[in-house]
């Protein structure tokens, strides 16, 4: 009997976990199995980079799921390579460090007390006078933690994340980030540690030894064994249908047919190869990447909420793993996150004249002196993030729709599903793609997946 060829469309988080799962399952060989990746390189936006012996992650990966299966999963792969992290973040705003999660007495001492009653007379208010809709991720937040907390602590680094209007964005974003969790519930655990039917913000997470690639490459290494065909830089740029069948897959190196197409592909992108116009739009971002002399700063990484420069987050990688450089070496691995739109005038600059903002906000914010900078590296990433404006859940449904003709085409990650996840979620939704084709059916849903969250992770 001929066996079934799968093509699976990005090796990425899901892409590979779907590849993993058939293999797993495919008992009698059934399968034939490749993965097209545009990339020179596997992992998708967990991938970890190496440069001049100093590796970078393209923005932090904790490790860390209310789903045992996939706790299971990363033991099985890293076990004693997984290291257990306490977490230190904090946020930087009018030149500022606030602990975060919050800390009153911290938050206080730089706010002022006046400002920080204020914080409080303002939540109040808002529960007096609360949005009699909640459509936008201002009035979501607003209600929740009043308006001048959201100015403080909301406004800025989302706008600059998403390059949207808070009053465009979505509430759908906010209730999947921030479930659970408000004003008053922060202030009580801050204050006495009770938590009132809210999971707390998580402190401690692991983290492979030598970075999330790590557990990519290592799943790469066994599908290598079970004979699957990963092809870098193929693009997948079409596809041809027969009778409500994927039967081709057109890459920039050429063509292959298919039995099954499972794609991680941006949601935008594969509607537009099955000729349907869609809206939804993804935010890409640049990662500015520096090797310094020494270690600057003790947080895994800061978020950045002052206006007045444009890094969003800073990741210190040495402090995620002191793995992430040579043995014996002083060198930190910096990493400075810039969110941008594909082809926009930021993203459309020389590295050089990124490389440059970079270093003089750095500096700017404190952090490194410019002479403790030895060199760099600028990484673009597309589509990295689904934006979910006011009007997305309408043109994902009329998508969900005209995908569920194709018997045979299967979708998960988050690009595929246009869905803010997780790694963990990414992972499952490959799980479960490649039990549904190996049942022969679509009982499991993968757009199930994270639509309720039993933790908090805000940012």
């Amino acid at each position: 009997m001929a066996r079934k060829k799968i093509i699976i469309a990005g090796a990425g988080p899901a892409g590979l976990a779907a590849a993993y799962e058939l293999c797993r399952l495919d008992q009698n060989n059934k399968f034939e199995i490749s993965i097209y990746e545009t990339e020179n390189q596997i992992g998708g936006i967990a991938k970890t980079l190496n440069f001049k012996g100093s590796r970078f992650d393209l923005g932090g990966h904790r490790f860390y799921s209310k789903f045992p299966e996939i706790n299971q999963f990363y033991q099985e792969f890293l076990g004693k390579e997984m290291l257990v992290k306490k977490r230190l973040s904090r946020i930087y705003y009018k030149n500022k460090f606030f602990n975060y999660p919050l800390n009153i007495s911290n938050t206080v001492k730089n706010l002022g007390l006046i400002k920080s009653i204020e914080l409080g007379l303002s939540w109040i208010k808002r529960q007096i006078n609360p949005y009699p809709e909640e459509k936008n991720f201002k009035q979501w937040v607003a209600n929740r933690f009043g308006d001048k907390l959201f100015e403080i602590f909301f406004k800025s680094y989302t706008e600059k994340t998403w390059g949207i209007s808070t009053n465009r964005l979505s509430a759908d974003w906010a209730a999947q980030r921030i479930q659970n969790f408000n004003f008053l519930k922060a202030v009580l655990n801050a204050c006495f540690k009770i938590n009132l039917g809210a999971k707390t913000i998580i402190d401690k997470f692991y983290y492979p030894k030598y970075g999330p690639g790590m557990l990519y490459e290592k799943m790469a290494e066994i599908l290598k064994t079970k004979r699957v065909k990963i092809k870098l830089c193929h693009q997948i740029i079409g596809l041809k249908t027969k009778r409500n069948r994927i039967v081709e897959v057109v890459s920039t190196k050429g063509k292959e047919k298919t039995d099954y197409f499972i794609s991680t592909l941006p949601l935008n992108d594969l509607a537009r190869m099955l000729k349907q116009k869609n809206n939804l739009k993804f935010r890409s971002f640049i990662t500015v990447n520096f090797v310094i002399k020494t270690n600057p700063f003790p947080d895994q990484w800061i978020y950045i909420h002052d206006p007045k420069v444009k890094v969003a987050r800073i990741q210190n990688f040495r402090n995620w793993s002191q793995f992430m450089v040579k043995k014996s070496s002083q060198l930190t691995p910096i990493g400075m996150e810039y969110f941008c739109n594909e082809g926009d005038d930021f993203w459309s600059q020389q590295d050089k004249e990124i490389l440059y903002l970079a270093k003089k906000e750095l500096t700017k914010i404190g952090l490194v002196e410019t002479n403790q900078i030895l060199n760099g590296f600028v990484y673009r990433v597309k589509n990295a993030y689904p934006i979910y404006d006011l009007n997305y859940k309408k043109s994902v449904e009329k998508i969900r729709k005209i995908v569920a003709k194709y018997k045979n085409l299967y979708l998960c990650g988050r690009g595929g599903l246009f869905r803010y996840n997780n790694q963990d979620h990414s992972i499952l939704t490959g799980f479960f793609v490649a039990r549904n084709i190996v049942n022969n059916n679509k009982k499991l849903n993968v757009w199930a997946i994270n639509n309720e969250e039993k933790y908090i992770e805000a940012k």
